[in-house]
């Protein structure tokens, strides 16, 4: 189940029209959340998503710094919760007191999703997103948290976007072997700064870049996947098919936007259940195995 931590968003970035709807970001209380969030355990409930336009924001409005370390402590503590994924992470927000939160506690997923948007510093400039050193963010995150999965998405064909600044970005990719990424081709939004910026990329080209770097991430995404081949994992049943296979989600993989585990079973499990499955094979975007 979803939990909404807060609404709003401060930042303005170039592509986006969220603030203007939205409006100034506003944390819920802590207290809140956990009320909620122990309310949807008791309905059974084991696997809750934290949300907001901006997550690693949540609290400073409230209590004048970062929250949700404390936060994640509190929700950590609901007996009878299994996991608690945070998304929407923003870079420059992802404090060392964060990183290590997530490391520590035993029900937080190891798993980032940090939308970087782009890797070339002149065109994050132009998207008014942090210009910073995403790599070594990257690194900082997989030494601290052992066995992290992160995810990211990408924005292509930006107005202004060289050919030059598309492939330091396809570089950026081959290089850091993002776990989960999704790539989107640039739209115009009214009211947004990019929407009159002149030098508008062309559909054909951003289709053309949007699908190199695609192909480049199933790549990766298959090698990755089949290093779980052999290997026991703990993953969050969902449900069925017709044909008694059990649909499931490991720790790596968000509902609704990453891929599943596909695994026969000769015992009855139920929706919600984290059970262990063993890894057999795998494809670019799921695994298929054998409940343990």
């Amino acid at each position: 189940s979803y939990i909404k931590i807060a609404d709003g968003c401060n930042y303005h970035c170039g592509y986006c029209i969220i603030p203007n709807l939205r409006g100034e970001y506003h944390s819920r209380t802590i207290e809140n959340i956990v009320e909620e969030a122990k309310e949807l355990v008791s309905k059974g409930v084991t696997e809750i998503v934290l949300i907001a336009q901006d997550t690693t924001s949540y609290g400073i409005d409230l209590y004048g710094k970062q929250a949700l370390p404390r936060l994640l402590e509190e929700l950590n503590k609901i007996e009878g919760l299994g996991w608690i994924r945070i998304m929407y992470a923003y870079p420059s927000q992802m404090s060392d007191e964060l990183i290590d939160t997530i490391a520590r506690l035993d029900k937080v997923a190891k798993y980032i999703d940090l939308p970087l948007q782009h890797s070339n510093p002149e065109i994050l400039k132009a998207m008014r997103r942090p210009v910073m050193d995403y790599e070594a963010l990257i690194n900082k995150i997989r030494e601290r948290i052992p066995n992290v999965a992160v995810r990211t998405a990408f924005i292509v064909g930006y107005p202004g976007e060289t050919d030059e600044q598309f492939n330091e970005l396809y570089d950026f990719v081959k290089r850091v072997r993002f776990e989960k990424m999704g790539v989107f081709e640039y739209s115009r939004e009214k009211n947004t700064v990019s929407y009159s910026m002149t030098e508008q990329v062309p559909a054909k080209v951003k289709k053309q870049r949007h699908k190199k770097l695609m192909t480049l991430q199933q790549k990766i995404s298959k090698e990755i996947n089949e290093a779980y081949v052999g290997k026991i994992i703990p993953c969050i049943v969902e449900g069925y098919t017709d044909d008694g296979v059990v649909l499931m989600r490991s720790e790596h993989d968000a509902p609704e936007i990453d891929g599943m585990v596909y695994a026969s079973s000769d015992k009855p499990v139920v929706p919600g259940d984290i059970e262990n499955v063993l890894i057999e094979r795998a494809d670019e975007y799921d695994l298929f195995g054998v409940l343990q």
